[in-house]
């Protein structure tokens, strides 16, 4: 079964939400923010950097690590 067609059953979609907010709520407030801006918001990496007051590679950086600790959470309960 694909990752879209599990995602369809609602208590599988209830554990990946849980795991991702259990991971964001883990996060510095300012790592917290930036994938709320960019995920959420749609924000572009410089507007986030610009918001934040730091620069756009460190933005980048950041978010790819949370995205791929969220992705190798998500995805065991995926497979």
């Amino acid at each position: 079964m694909t990752a879209t067609k599990k995602l369809a059953q609602p208590e599988l979609r209830e554990q990946v939400t849980s795991s991702i907010l259990e991971m964001l709520a883990l996060l510095p407030e300012a790592h917290k923010k930036m994938f709320i801006c960019k995920h959420y918001h749609g924000w572009p990496l410089d507007k986030i950097a610009e918001d934040l007051k730091c620069n756009r590679a460190d933005v980048e950086a950041i978010l790819r690590q949370i995205n791929s600790s969220l992705f190798q959470k998500t995805g065991a309960l995926l497979t």
